[in-house]
């Protein structure tokens, strides 16, 4: 059959256009059968597929606010299978789009249409993933799991979608991801604005059944290979790395790649871990290297083989470099392990030593997973979580259910994993799909310990915790996630997290006031809170960290009391601390850092001893 383009225009927003049969003067509709949905966000660019029911051009348009979309982007190719990648793209910013062909409109713009490009690679801040395993089943559990975590997630950005494999049932068919991901009131509301990074589980392989056709997940997904994301490169979408924000993400194929710690796979894991410079490691892939539920960690034969070589070959890997979380499916039930380090034998072979904290990390009923990472990574501990419950759940969990490395498990429910990152603080909370708050737990890193602040007498200082949000304040009694202070004499001020297990030391040390005349003359226009600290420097220091509380272009100077410039030049500061190095040298004595935007202008003051 010949089609002709006849640019007959459809008001009703899911169509293309008319084109025409020439022999039998017919106009067929194009309409939407899949998507949109987003692939390969990075911090100025993201891809964008969907698919027709017939062969059409493609045209995105796309701006930061629905009623202006006012950027393009095209590809004159007639096909079904449309994929269009949007790039000079401002981070972390949300975008609105619509989709199109050269004659009409196919998605309009809506509340709900629109994408979020990721922050700068390194940027810390308040970030939310969803993660779902086994969950591709296109039933009412799955679509309960889903409605149940979104009325938990309310508004809240969903910054990631995390997918841990058997994405669709039984064997990973095209029509099996058409039926039960991209329709019949699955995830069609949520993919057209959340990015899935997904990871291939047995079911997408069919199982390596003779005869199955090839994988359709790899026609599905565009996944990153080239390190467009951040990460290293890997030359493959079997596995990969990206960045988000403070985060890097691991997704490993544990089923069709060799698990063989001198494989291609592992080989590549050791590299990219010794590239990665985030402060963040969560890794996931489906099959996990601990479990007891539908399937046995500690059954080595074909059955269960991948996760015994897993365990015994990559873990020793991720672990050594720092991993913080791992996540998995493939096991139909919900488990999470304290925070565990060197379990690679048999569940048998556990010892105590192994778990390096036996608490819930159940924050704040109970203290947080502390980890320090200031002077290396390795080895400082691990949770491992189990979620392959999405969609599936097997009443009948395997011999020595619950496996000991586990403090949480259950077999009976579904549910579904939000991942909170904020700054130095990791927070993994299980939702059922009753809505109910089965399990969390919290890792919180380098918190604690003890500062000394330079001020003037009765001048505003802002102290800030080391632990993210509400603490407990002394002196004061209140609990805040900041503390104002305006002392005339030296002074102590303690933070104590609010299940008492972590405490920050403020020692404020008072100059003298003939040190403090000088009359900068500058006020704040508004009541954007930035903070600069340390305070107080020794000449061998070169840097101060700036905390903005959004991304903002300003003007950074630093003088002298006697007005001489230090430094004066223009800076792109970003939402969380920034990094700012002081010109050398620097000599003793005090020095005004002053901050100008267009709207705001503020004073710090440096003391060098």
């Amino acid at each position: 059959m010949k089609f002709i383009l006849s640019g007959v225009l459809l008001s009703a927003g899911m169509f293309c256009f008319g084109q025409t049969d020439s022999s039998q003067n017919k106009t067929q509709t194009i309409t939407i059968v899949r998507g949109p949905y987003l692939q390969q966000a990075s911090p100025n660019s993201i891809i964008i597929k969907w698919q027709t029911s017939q062969a059409t051009d493609t045209k995105v348009s796309y701006g930061i606010a629905s009623s202006t979309l006012t950027t393009v982007a095209t590809n004159s190719a007639q096909v079904t299978d449309h994929e269009i990648k949007l790039s000079g793209l401002n981070a972390y910013t949300k975008y609105y789009y619509n989709v199109a062909c050269s004659s009409a409109t196919l998605v309009p713009a809506a509340s709900d249409v629109y994408f979020r490009t990721m922050p700068n690679y390194g940027q810390a801040g308040k970030y939310r993933f969803w993660a779902i395993g086994d969950a591709g089943t296109g039933d009412n559990n799955q679509r309960h799991v889903r409605d149940a975590f979104l009325n938990y997630n309310s508004n809240h950005t969903i910054d990631g979608w995390i997918w841990l494999g058997d994405n669709a049932y039984e064997s990973g068919f095209n029509s099996e991801y058409q039926s039960n991901v991209f329709t019949n009131n699955i995830y069609e509301n949520v993919l057209k604005n959340t990015v899935v990074w997904p990871a291939p589980g047995n079911h997408d392989y069919n199982n390596h059944l003779p005869f199955s056709p090839a994988p359709a997940y790899y026609d599905i997904f565009t996944l990153p290979t080239n390190a467009e994301c951040g990460g290293l490169a890997s030359g493959t979408e079997k596995y990969y790395s990206y960045n988000y924000g403070n985060i890097h993400f691991i997704v490993l194929d544990s089923y069709d790649e060799s698990r063989a710690s001198n494989g291609q796979m592992a080989t590549w894991l050791q590299n990219d871990l010794q590239a990665n410079t985030q402060q963040w490691t969560v890794a996931y892939w489906h099959h996990p290297p601990y479990t007891k539920g539908s399937h046995n960690s500690d059954n080595s034969n074909f059955l269960d083989g991948e996760l015994v070589e897993i365990r015994q070959n990559i873990i020793p890997i991720l672990e050594a470099k720092g991993v913080d979380l791992i996540v998995c499916g493939h096991s139909h039930v919900y488990e999470r392990s304290y925070l565990l380090d060197g379990h690679y034998g048999y569940s048998n072979q556990l010892q105590p030593s192994m778990i390096k904290d036996n608490t819930s990390g159940s924050y704040p009923a109970s203290c947080a997973y502390r980890k320090n990472t200031q002077q290396t990574s390795s080895h400082k501990g691990t949770v491992y979580v189990v979620c392959g419950c999405s969609g599936k759940n097997d009443a009948t969990p395997s011999s020595g259910w619950p496996h000991p490395v586990m403090y949480k498990s259950t077999n009976t429910t579904y549910g579904s994993m939000s991942i909170d990152v904020d700054h130095n603080e990791l927070k993994g909370t299980f939702i059922d799909v009753n809505g109910t708050l089965y399990d969390s737990f919290t890792i919180i890193k380098n918190a604690g310990g003890a500062k000394t602040y330079t001020i003037c007498p009765n001048e505003d200082f802002t102290l800030k915790s080391t632990v993210p949000g509400q603490v407990n304040w002394f002196p004061g009694n209140n609990a805040a996630d900041s503390l104002v202070i305006n002392t005339p004499v030296s002074t102590v001020y303690y933070a104590t997290d609010l299940a008492g297990c972590i405490r920050d030391t403020f020692n404020i040390s008072v100059i003298s006031s003939s040190n403090c005349t000088t009359n900068t003359g500058i006020e704040p226009l508004n009541a954007i809170s930035f903070a600069v600290y340390p305070s107080l420097l020794n000449s061998t220091q070169t840097g101060v960290t700036i905390e903005s509380p959004l991304n903002i272009l300003c003007r950074i100077r630093i003088i002298d009391l006697y007005g001489r410039e230090i430094m004066n030049e223009p800076r792109q500061l970003f939402e969380g601390k920034n990094g700012l190095s002081i010109p050398e040298p620097i000599s003793k004595g005090l020095y005004l850092l002053k901050l100008t935007t267009d709207s705001y202008e503020k004073t710090f003051k440096l003391y060098v001893e």
